[in-house]
């Protein structure tokens, strides 16, 4: 797992994640999924019900509860982008 310390990363990391490079089933998983999938990825999760759409993570040695039944599309780089970082830079 690489660890994210900056917002710039997290941008970098979604590019090529949403790129699909390496994860060629990425299409197949609905927006809970991607969600689930890319954080698990990039962040230490703490908390990721599989039931709910609550993920705990943590960045920048301080912890984060998103919702992410009200995140945008994870697709859509621009809004979902937009959203992550009101969620993580407030």
């Amino acid at each position: 797992m690489k660890t994210i310390h900056v917002f710039d990363d997290i941008q970098h990391v979604y590019s090529e994640f949403v790129a699909n490079k390496n994860y060629p089933k990425l299409e197949s998983l609905n927006n809970r999924g991607k969600n689930r999938f890319f954080f698990n990825q990039y962040f230490e999760m703490i908390e990721g019900w599989h039931h709910t759409e609550q993920i705990v993570i943590q960045f920048n040695q301080q912890y984060f509860s998103l919702d992410t039944g009200s995140a945008p599309d994870f697709m859509d780089k621009e809004k979902y982008m937009e959203w992550l970082r009101e969620e993580l830079l407030q």
